[in-house]
């Protein structure tokens, strides 16, 4: 099923060239939508000419001759290619979603990237996660008007997704059910539950890791899929097998590397405190 959820933004065709004027905080359709559903789609986030530049660096470092499996087709270290990667660590249309559905305090656990081609096989990954997995760090609840995550998920796509092609699926929300989900409905193919979601090249999905969600094979004749998928979580908690996910020497901006530092909440200032 293709996903018929609105989607928040401009197209990525009209997204704004010059100093666009985010907003200050994650509006009221945008909280609406990610509490009903688990996720929501942000349109036109990164201008075509950056992904472009992105793109161009996939292929100097050698991110090619993507296999149809996500676990075969991840990559690494990209954060450490200079600004046009490590901007995603901060990007300011993301900085108040993750600010309202984690809170001030949070961090970036982990980040990897996906290169899927359609090679004929059947690829994929199976459904996983549910809602209240504490002790996994995968849990989504609220307290007044407020939500509480633990681990979240900001998936950039920096290459067309069209409907059906392949790429992020989920069961809308799966994120606070009270039962799981029952074993028949964990695959990705002929699932009666299931929703696609198309993306152009530069927008957006943000996720929480307790909706159950998975990956469609890649079947787009066209061109290899490509993401960059960067994991956050709140300040206290480290879902990763390390507490940092970006070495010393990446060229990182004061607020980029204190998001990236490791975990713990005592001293630690703020994200919007951080220029």
């Amino acid at each position: 099923m293709q996903s018929t959820i609105p989607a928040v933004g401009t197209s990525t065709d009209d997204v704004k060239r010059q100093e666009p004027d985010y907003p200050g905080e994650m509006s009221t359709e945008e909280k609406f939508l990610f509490d009903l559903r688990g996720f929501i789609v942000i349109r036109g986030v990164l201008e075509p000419s950056r992904v472009q530049r992105m793109r161009a660096e996939m292929d100097v470092k050698g991110i090619m001759n993507a296999a149809n499996d996500p676990f075969k087709s991840r990559f690494s270290g990209f954060l450490e290619w200079g600004q046009d990667w490590a901007g995603l660590i901060d990007h300011p249309r993301i900085l108040p979603i993750l600010r309202s559905i984690i809170g001030e305090k949070f961090r970036l656990d982990h980040a990897y990237g996906m290169a899927m081609s359609a090679d004929g096989q059947r690829g994929g990954e199976g459904l996983h996660h549910n809602a209240a997995m504490f002790d996994h760090g995968c849990f989504y609840t609220t307290h007044g008007a407020r939500m509480h995550n633990g681990l979240v998920v900001v998936s950039y796509a920096l290459c067309d997704v069209p409907a059906g092609a392949g790429g992020f699926c989920c069961v809308p929300g799966t994120h606070k059910t009270l039962y799981p989900l029952p074993p028949q409905w964990y695959g990705v193919l002929d699932n009666p539950l299931l929703e696609h979601v198309p993306m152009r090249a530069g927008d957006v999905v943000v996720f929480t890791e307790a909706l159950s969600h998975g990956t469609m094979p890649w079947t787009c004749a066209t061109h290899e899929r490509r993401a960059a998928l960067l994991k956050f979580a709140p300040a206290y908690m480290q879902w990763g097998s390390s507490p940092r996910v970006v070495g010393d020497g990446a060229d990182l901006t004061p607020r980029q590397r204190a998001i990236a530092s490791g975990p713990g909440v005592w001293d630690r200032p703020e994200v919007r405190s951080v220029g």
